[in-house]
């Protein structure tokens, strides 16, 4: 697996809030392109950073996706106000995740 890690900076201590709503949109859209595995959104209030991590099943996947998201990624950080610093592409070389069991506390509330 791979993925594609994406920095944007400049939405502020609301980063949190616009980050999620943009995944929100995004999620549906990046599940009609092959090779899409997921997508994963981590926001710093303090910094105004937000990094949207995309997983796929190759390198392939992501060149082939490559022209729509680069369109769809533009428009929204410029809707947000906010500009990418950095876009790279890396291995996914662990990972551990897991579920909540039925006496896990519940999840916390998005901050904002």
């Amino acid at each position: 697996m791979v993925a594609s890690v994406t920095t944007v900076r400049g939405a502020g201590a609301e980063v949190g809030e616009t980050a999620r709503m943009a995944g929100e949109s995004m999620a549906s859209w990046l599940r009609d392109f092959d090779g899409y595995r997921g997508i994963l959104i981590v926001a710093d209030g303090e910094t105004g950073r937000a990094r949207i991590i995309t997983f796929w099943d190759s390198m392939e996947a992501i060149e082939r996706s490559e022209r729509g998201r680069t369109q769809v990624r533009e428009s929204m950080v410029a809707a947000a106000g906010a500009e990418i610093e950095t876009i790279e592409r890396v291995a996914v070389v662990f990972e551990d995740r897991v579920e909540p069991g039925p006496h896990a506390d519940p999840e916390p509330e998005p901050a904002g």
